[in-house]
């Protein structure tokens, strides 16, 4: 009896540990869920620089890796930096529109659509991490998938990227309109996911026929040697097509920022270097491989591309 009552009293407590443990998650999870908004800062503290990202995976995951990012630019500019992380495209736009933010990274063709709002000699383009300006999205299938066409995929459902994603969704989605597939008639059926680790571990499970993921991220993925990436082991895919070539994303300055803060927020990003050791953690944490000033003509195929006329 004594031996039933203390696993009685061992079961209860094991569940109020879990209780307690998911209500400080569910806290964790409302905090990190939404845009951070600072309290008003006290006499003498300066403002902080608010940048807004849009997110091209979840936002908790956005806001992980981006941190590391934005404590090297505080210490950089001896300034407060806040991360705002917007839930959607909508909420991104009203935030720049209505100077909520002081800086953007985004997509190439979220910049061209709010270029206007933005000082444009004053751009930023990421490069990958391997170091290019321009990258391209790539079709992926399971390697014993029988699919071996582009055309194959009609009648199968397809997971593309970020519907902010230019990449891993618009271009994604013109290379198929090329090659005869129309997304809404063709396809049984398709869906938006983050992150390109995410959309192949769907592919893998089988939970679709084929994702649309970013190049470079194949490489990480399919050709992983020491460990596999999200729990996928190496050399599980076939890429079936890949997109033309796109801009990496943008990172711009509101018109109304003064210009010496502009120029130290800039020349922090640019002394990212890739191949130093120190810099390590901020640039693989981001999956980016630095910054380089960028010109607004840079994205004229984009504007074409998204039916956007140059502002």
């Amino acid at each position: 009896m004594k031996l039933k009552s203390m696993c009685f009293e061992v079961k209860n407590l094991h569940r109020r540990l879990l209780k307690q443990h998911s209500v400080r998650l569910g806290i964790l999870t409302f905090l990190l869920c939404f845009p951070l908004i600072l309290p008003p800062p006290v006499a003498g503290e300066e403002k902080a620089i608010r940048i807004a990202i849009t997110p091209c995976t979840d936002i908790m995951k956005t806001f992980k890796i981006f941190q590391p990012l934005a404590r090297y630019l505080q210490d950089k500019i001896n300034r407060p930096v806040q991360l705002i992380i917007p839930k959607s495209f909508h909420e991104f736009e009203t935030f720049v529109k209505s100077n909520k933010v002081d800086f953007a990274y985004q997509a190439p063709h979220t910049y061209v659509r709010l270029a206007n709002f933005y000082n444009k000699e004053a751009l930023l383009k990421s490069l990958t991490p391997e170091g290019e300006t321009k990258h391209r999205g790539v079709m992926i299938v399971r390697k014993d998938s029988p699919i071996k066409t582009l055309t194959d995929l009609k009648g199968k459902v397809v997971l593309f990227g970020s519907e902010l994603s230019t990449a891993k969704s618009i271009a994604t989605k013109i290379l198929l309109k090329e090659n005869g597939v129309d997304i809404d008639r063709d396809l049984k059926n398709y869906t938006h996911d983050g992150s390109c680790e995410s959309i192949a571990l769907n592919v893998y499970l089988k939970s679709v026929d084929a994702g649309a993921i970013c190049d470079y991220s194949f490489e990480e993925i399919n050709e992983a040697e020491d460990q596999a990436v999200a729990g996928i082991p190496a050399d599980q895919f076939r890429i079936l097509s890949e997109t033309m070539e796109v801009p990496t994303w943008v990172f711009s300055a509101l018109k109304r920022m003064d210009s010496a803060v502009v120029t130290k927020v800039l020349n922090a990003l640019q002394e990212l270097d890739r191949e130093k050791e120190q810099f390590e953690h901020i640039l693989e944490e981001a999956e980016i491989g630095g910054f380089v000033p960028a010109k607004d003509s840079d994205y004229k195929t984009i504007r074409e591309l998204a039916g956007v006329s140059h502002l």
